[in-house]
C-alpha cells in the first residue's frame, strides 16, 4: 500500500467511519475463516467463548458477546447439531442452560483461532511491531474510555 493511498477518501478523517471499515474489512475475511470450518464469524467467537470459559451460561454469554437471546438460542442450536457443545440445566436452577465445549468443539475452535489469528498478523504485516502494540493499546483506551458506560455491549458487532 502507498502511504497516500486512501486519502482522497471521503472520510479518510472521520475516527468512526475508519473503525467501522477496518472491523468491517477484518470481520469479512475472518468470516470466511470461519467458515471453512463450518463456523461462521458468530458460531466461531460463541465455540471459542464456551471452549475459554465451560461452564457459562447462555444468559453470561449472551451479555458478554452482546448477542440478543434469540440469536444466541440460534448459534447453539447450530453448534449443538454440529456436535461442538452440550447444553445441560444449571445445578441449583433448571431453567438456566449451561453450555460446554465437546472435545470435537475445542479442537475446531483451536484450529480456526490460530488461522484468526494469522488474519490479524495479515492485515497488521506491514505494521511495525510497535507500531502494532501502539494500536492496539489505543484501541483499547477507546474502547474502555470515557464513553465505554454510554454504549453497553448490546447488538452484536458479531
Amino acid at each position: 500500500m502507498r502511504p497516500d493511498e486512501g486519502l482522497d477518501h471521503p472520510f479518510a478523517g472521520d475516527l468512526n467511519w475508519l473503525l467501522h471499515r477496518v472491523g468491517a474489512v477484518l470481520g469479512s475475511a475472518q468470516d470466511e475463516v470461519a467458515r471453512r470450518h463450518g463456523l461462521g464469524i458468530r458460531g466461531y467467537v460463541v465455540l471459542r467463548t464456551i471452549a475459554q470459559s465451560e461452564g457459562s451460561s447462555q444468559l453470561a454469554l449472551g451479555r458478554d458477546l452482546g448477542l440478543d437471546k434469540t440469536t444466541l438460542t440460534a448459534v447453539l442450536d447450530r453448534l449443538e447439531e454440529a456436535g461442538l457443545i452440550l447444553r445441560r440445566p444449571a445445578p441449583g436452577d433448571r431453567r438456566a442452560r449451561v453450555c460446554e465445549a465437546t472435545a470435537e468443539g475445542r479442537e475446531v475452535a483451536g484450529k480456526a483461532a490460530e488461522e484468526i489469528e494469522a488474519t490479524e498478523q495479515r492485515l497488521l504485516a506491514e505494521m511495525r511491531p510497535r507500531d502494532r502494540d501502539e494500536l492496539v493499546r489505543l484501541l483499547r483506551q477507546l474502547a474502555f474510555g470515557p464513553f465505554a458506560d454510554t454504549a453497553p455491549i448490546s447488538g452484536s458487532c458479531i
